[in-house]
């Protein structure tokens, strides 16, 4: 096998520049949907505790 064979270039492990892809970057759609979820359930919550536990009152009398 000759050194051309051995060193192809689609055997390369780093891409040159212009191929790399900018990956570095947080997944901001995701984390404001994971938000936004967050910020639903904890209104849920409340809409719960005050809309029908507090005004039921105490389990005993």
């Amino acid at each position: 096998m000759s050194d051309d064979q051995l060193n192809h270039p689609d055997d390369r492990l780093d891409p040159s520049p212009e191929e790399s892809v900018d990956v570095g970057g947080h997944p901001k759609g995701t984390l404001a949907i994971v938000g936004i979820y967050g910020l639903l359930f904890v209104i849920g919550w409340l809409i719960m505790y005050f809309g029908v536990f507090v005004p039921r009152g105490p389990l005993t009398e």
